[in-house]
């Protein structure tokens, strides 16, 4: 923690004016001044990302050190953290049917033009932050480790604008919706990119973004109301198998319907010190009303950094994120990616 001195002392002059002189030993105060723990040391080109072959540390003896962990398995692929610098917020273009160069693609620049997202950070604004970590939370690889323990203050997080990208619009975006599958189709008519400040039409298209499995992903909003179907039905069914009326099962499928509250992308935080777990945090990346119990009235995606305090964690020598989602397949992975961002780590 760094601590700026000030010295400040008024005098009373003749003919009652006040002055305003230093002194060295009248009165200081102390203001704390934060140093965060913000990767920018570490070099990196610009707009582009890196993924390690071993963990790396950041920060110093002021702001305090970490060792970021990272297991690299190839390509883009890793499990724990990458360095980026990215600020792509829009869609790729060359993966629309209307901006994709001729002869199509490689199964390579195909996976470079989501990588663009997949490791960018979603901003109101052009990213300013510089560098930061983009966390890929498979398995218990996602944490960092302290050189001496101490309290996190908070963590700034963020989803990448992939995850942003199809929670609030569906691997699919274009200007027509279709109310069944819940899903934008891509013959369907031209918008604008989204976050694109050009406004001539010449740049409207249809947009695609596929999911990590390359299934087309629907938005949250659409995954929570086609859980509400499923719901609906299985109860609906229910009724009629043990003889109640079709008004009956009709009731029944409207409250089963109403009363399913599904819909979130959410980070578990947990903090340890020797071993041995200390407090854990939860926070929405994404998440439709109802589902916060705590907060009920929530209903976004996150859209740019936000602070996340982690001092309910106590001291700790190390801090491992997680991600879940009520939104997956079969064998229960996530749809979504179970990548975020993460930056400006403060210790007390």
């Amino acid at each position: 923690m760094k601590f700026i001195n000030k010295y400040i002392c008024i005098t009373a002059a003749v003919f009652g004016l006040f002055t305003l002189h230093s002194c060295d030993d009248e009165l200081e105060l102390k203001i704390p001044y934060p140093n965060d723990i913000t990767f920018n040391e570490l070099e990196l080109g610009r707009f582009t990302y890196k993924i390690s072959d071993s963990p790396f540390t950041s920060g110093d003896s002021k702001s305090g050190i970490v060792t970021v962990n990272v297991s690299n398995t190839g390509g883009s692929t890793y499990s724990g953290f990458a360095l980026s610098n990215k600020s792509q917020r829009s869609y790729p273009w060359n993966l629309s049917p209307d901006f994709a160069p001729a002869g199509g693609l490689t199964v390579a620049e195909t996976q470079q033009s989501i990588d663009s997202t997949a490791f960018s950070v979603s901003t109101v604004t052009p990213n300013r932050t510089e560098n930061y970590l983009v966390g890929h939370a498979a398995g218990d690889d996602a944490f960092f480790t302290l050189n001496e323990p101490a309290i996190v203050s908070h963590v700034l997080v963020a989803n990448t604008s992939y995850n942003y990208l199809m929670a609030s619009y569906g691997s699919v975006y274009s200007g027509t919706f279709d109310s069944d599958s819940q899903a934008y189709l891509i013959d369907g008519t031209a918008v604008r990119n989204i976050k694109n400040p050009n406004p001539s039409s010449t740049r409207y298209g249809r947009f695609l973004l596929p999911s990590p499995s390359g299934v087309n992903a629907v938005r949250l909003s659409g995954h929570e109301i086609l859980e509400k179907r499923k719901a609906g039905e299985a109860a609906k069914t229910t009724a009629l198998n043990n003889g109640s009326t079709d008004e009956e099962a009709e009731e029944a499928y409207e409250t089963a319907y109403t009363d399913l509250s599904v819909g979130y992308i959410k980070l578990n935080i947990e903090g340890s010190l020797n071993g041995s777990t200390t407090g854990n945090v939860e926070f929405y990346l994404a998440t439709r009303a109802n589902v916060d119990l705590i907060n009920p009235t929530y209903n976004f995606v996150l859209e740019d950094w936000t602070k996340v305090d982690l001092s309910s964690l106590g001291e700790v020598d190390k801090v491992l994120f997680k991600i879940s989602s009520s939104y997956v397949d079969d064998f229960g992975n996530m749809i979504y990616s179970p990548t975020f961002c993460l930056d400006g780590i403060r210790l007390k």
